[in-house]
């Protein structure tokens, strides 16, 4: 059953409001007050005959179904399509084909609440660890993780900036046998020589100046469990032989001391630098990238799984819910046509900080467009053309070819971004002879 605003007069309201029989329907006769009627409340159907107020509708509620009843026709239906409405009936209104389209969107609400549904389950399903994702890719790395847990002793980790490398760290060890000893992570480009020998290995009372007592480094508190090392690649080539040494036995000395101490921790190095190519530049020491890389792992980067983007902002949402208590449903299409299409030069981690803000920023249930990041908002497809004489079958074409174009030709995610489900996308290519 669909939650209805009509907001018509007169003749077309006689004969609309019995086509939406078995539906909830509420009457708002004065279509400039539609934008306060939509305030707090969503209806998956609104029927106007206001075209001014089609813009209203859009930004009170980018998930309404917006159906336009012209009583002397629809005039340009083309720009009511492209400023929002979803179809354009003229009066004498054709009855069948209103119904048909009543049924059509009824259809599509109950598609989008299994999709809802389904994308919960997948969170669940696709988690491995603490790290999301079922594209192939993703995939490949879950069994990589699995087959090699139980048996590591050093690893590295390759990927851009923001990933997810110390996701991926944090899951080889809550899977490795030392799951219940610490995960210590240390920034190696964060810090000067001496500053990372003292964090790594500590160091005893007056050892430089400011070391005013001894401190355990963190080859020590690490004990059994795991010591994490992101950007491995940025640790100063002076240092690298105190860290070979750890590496081949075990074996370190704190600064200011000549006491050989040992480490049975477990070592996993991350990096977005290509070592063996420092190597050949002589930045890297070649002992040392072979003590570093008996086993090695890339994770890709979020523009190379693009369709892990629903499952990560549904995960991302959930999660603030966890911590904030602020419950967001989900995504706007239109901003889900605009996250999809965006390059994330910042990985996993923009996604995270974009989600944040927008679910901080909303007042609604819905992330929309217009509260993501400028930065990603423009990269929104284009606006259609302008050209003279355009059917609206037209306006559809470029529009699915322009939508199967973002999405690299993948018909799930181009029938996602365009609100509609897959087998429907598959009868307009049929229809449009677009296969």
């Amino acid at each position: 059953m669909l939650k209805c605003l009509l907001s018509v007069k007169g003749t077309a309201k006689g004969v609309v409001a019995p086509l939406l029989h078995g539906h909830a329907v509420e009457h708002q006769a004065d279509g400039a007050a539609i934008a306060e009627a939509l305030a707090g409340r969503h209806y998956d159907v609104v029927v106007l005959e206001d075209r001014e107020a089609i813009a209203a509708v859009k930004a009170a509620d980018p998930r309404a179904e917006i159906i336009f009843i012209g009583n002397d026709g629809t005039g340009d239906e083309v720009e009511l399509i492209r400023a929002g409405a979803s179809a354009c009936f003229a009066m004498p209104l054709v009855e069948e084909a209103f119904k048909k389209t009543i049924s059509s969107i009824d259809n599509l609400a109950e598609a989008r609440a299994a999709t809802a549904e389904l994308e919960r389950q997948l969170c669940s399903r696709y988690t491995y660890a603490g790290v999301v994702g079922r594209n192939p890719l993703m995939i490949d790395v879950f069994a990589f993780l699995r087959r090699v847990a139980p048996y590591f002793k050093t690893i590295t980790i390759y990927g851009e900036t923001g990933s997810g490398k110390e996701l991926v760290a944090r899951a080889l060890h809550s899977l490795s046998p030392g799951a219940k000893e610490p995960f210590i992570a240390v920034n190696c480009g964060g810090f000067v020589e001496t500053l990372l020998e003292s964090e790594l290995f500590g160091h005893k009372k007056g050892a430089f100046t400011g070391a005013i007592v001894d401190k355990a480094g963190v080859f020590e508190a690490a004990r059994n469990g795991t010591v994490f090392l992101d950007e491995i690649g940025d640790i100063p080539l002076s240092f690298q032989p105190h860290l070979l040494r750890v590496l081949q036995n075990g074996e370190f000395r704190s600064l200011g001391s000549n006491t050989p101490q040992r480490s049975n921790c477990r070592v996993i190095a991350a990096t977005n630098k290509d070592l063996s190519e420092a190597v050949k530049r002589g930045r890297f020491r070649e002992d040392l990238y072979f003590r570093l890389t008996p086993l090695s792992i890339e994770v890709p980067p979020l523009r190379r799984r693009k369709d892990d983007i629903p499952l990560l902002t549904r995960f991302l949402l959930e999660r603030f819910h966890e911590r904030t208590g602020k419950k967001i449903q989900g995504i706007a299409r239109p901003a889900q046509t605009v996250l999809i299409s965006y390059d994330w030069p910042g990985n996993v981690r923009e996604l995270e900080s974009v989600i944040e803000e927008a679910s901080i920023l909303t007042k609604d249930t819905f992330i929309r467009l217009e509260e993501l990041p400028v930065r990603v908002r423009d990269t929104r497809p284009q606006a259609l053309s302008q050209e003279d004489g355009c059917t609206l079958d037209e306006v559809v074409q470029r529009h699915i070819k322009e939508t199967l174009t973002r999405c690299n030709n993948n018909k799930t995610h181009a029938a996602s971004a365009l609100g509609i489900t897959r087998r429907a996308l598959l009868r307009k290519l049929e229809k449009y002879g677009l296969e």
